[in-house]
């Protein structure tokens, strides 16, 4: 049992990657911006540096204690496009075609061990962890849903307690930023591309370090979602009429990251949370973050 969660260790390690918001709620308040973070992001031929204001500054305790609760992205998380949006030269599209099956192989054995780690005993025992994989599409839905209408009513402590602390400070200081008197409405309008979407982009088990020097299991899932969304926004100093021109209709596709604790003893998982979303990666942008956590795990393994 040991050895198998030394093989798998490497793909469990914890990474961090950028979160990006719903786009959706960009228009909810012109505002609203983002630091990206990636720790790695400066080494690897392929790597960059993006750079973003806070859109409000945060009482010291509020990020000494986001920092010690960061809530990763898991390793090897893999939004493949299409394949009509893969690269167009033979070589580097039968790479891709690589790189997406090499993802979804790690995402398997993760769980595979993850499974097998939960077995009471090595022989005839059933595992105790579960990823409840088919409840993954409808939850994320659900989820997606609660989070843009509690966005757009300023409801706080919805947010608080279905995204992760580093999304929901980000969406809180988004709503304290809205003009006085004026207020958001969202509404889904329909699911788009139902042929497609609503689909698991990925899914995956690991650890994640915690400021003590423990580690927290964790699982994770990537539900793309193709709807048509709604936003406008009233001004109730002016007897709630709505805000000329702020009226918008747009189809939109999201790749909605979801986040379970899993107890390490009993292998029971919390609720699900929102930890952002992603976009799509081109092949170069995953080259970079193949080539990143490498040396990170590389340096880590130097230190041991």
């Amino acid at each position: 049992m040991a050895d198998l969660l030394r093989l798998s260790r490497p793909l469990l390690l914890p990474s961090v990657h950028s979160r990006t918001p719903s786009p959706i709620l960009f228009n909810l308040c012109r505002s609203f911006s983002i630091t990206t973070l990636r720790p790695y992001a400066l080494r690897g031929r392929g790597s960059r540096q993006s750079r973003a204001s806070q859109s409000r500054s945060f009482k010291k305790d509020e990020v000494l204690q986001m920092q010690a609760n960061m809530t990763l992205l898991l390793p090897n998380t893999f939004v493949a496009p299409p394949l009509w949006r893969y690269p167009r030269q033979p070589r580097k599209f039968v790479h891709m075609l690589w790189l997406n099956a090499k993802a979804r192989a790690q995402s398997l054995w993760a769980i595979m061990s993850m499974k097998m780690l939960s077995q009471p005993t090595m022989v005839f025992s059933k595992p105790r962890f579960k990823f409840h994989k088919s409840a993954v599409i409808p939850t994320a839905k659900a989820l997606h849903v609660q989070m843009s209408e509690a966005m757009a009513a300023g409801d706080k402590e919805t947010l608080r307690s279905i995204c992760t602390p580093e999304l929901f400070q980000t969406l809180a200081a988004t709503i304290d930023s809205r003009p006085r008197g004026v207020r958001a409405e969202w509404e889904l309008v329909r699911y788009d591309q139902r042929w497609r979407f609503p689909r698991i982009a990925d899914w995956r088990v690991g650890y994640q370090p915690l400021h003590d020097g423990s580690m927290k299991m964790v699982k994770q899932a990537v539900v793309s979602i193709a709807s048509v969304q709604r936003i406008a926004r009233y001004d109730d100093s002016k007897g709630g009429i709505k805000i000329a021109g702020s009226e918008r209709v747009r189809p939109m596709i999201e790749h909605l990251v979801i986040q379970a604790v899993v107890d390490k003893t009993t292998y029971e998982s919390a609720p699900w949370k929102i930890w952002g979303t992603l976009s799509e990666m081109t092949y170069e942008e995953y080259l970079a973050d193949v080539e990143n956590l490498q040396a990170i795990i590389s340096d880590q393994v130097g230190k041991t």
